[in-house]
């Protein structure tokens, strides 16, 4: 997380593997906490080694992608090591994910617009830039 001027940076990892997308506690600071029906409810997520860790609420954002795109993004909070975009969210909300040696990218289904992916040791991300205050 870096921040520019009254833009904070985000790199978010797309995660096929995601059920949710997640913010760690401490991502996006200028945004604000709110308890959500998931934290209400005491969601759990299991996370790779097989630990639970329970969902502490949920950041409603607006963020630009490097092309200059708006996307609005509802993130859980929990525990997590990095930002992660999951896959099966971006479908729910009219998009492809499509990853390729050639380019990987998001495609809005109802524009056809794209938003480019990065690959980076093996894992494929989406930086975006979120306005603080």
């Amino acid at each position: 997380m870096e921040v520019i001027g009254e833009w904070e940076e985000i790199e978010m990892a797309v995660d096929s593997g995601a059920t949710e997308t997640v913010l760690g506690e401490g991502d996006l600071k200028s945004i604000e906490l709110k308890g959500g029906a998931a934290s209400r409810r005491g969601t759990e997520y299991e996370v790779a080694n097989g630990i639970r860790i329970p969902n502490l609420g949920e950041k409603k954002l607006v963020a630009y992608t490097e092309e200059g795109s708006m996307r609005s993004i509802t993130a859980q909070v929990c525990k997590v090591n990095k930002p992660l975009l999951s896959v099966r969210k971006v479908m729910a909300g009219g998009s492809r994910v499509v990853f390729d040696e050639e380019g990987s990218y998001i495609e809005s289904q109802a524009t056809g617009e794209k938003t480019w992916l990065k690959e980076q040791g093996g894992m494929f991300l989406l930086k975006m830039y979120v306005q603080r205050g």
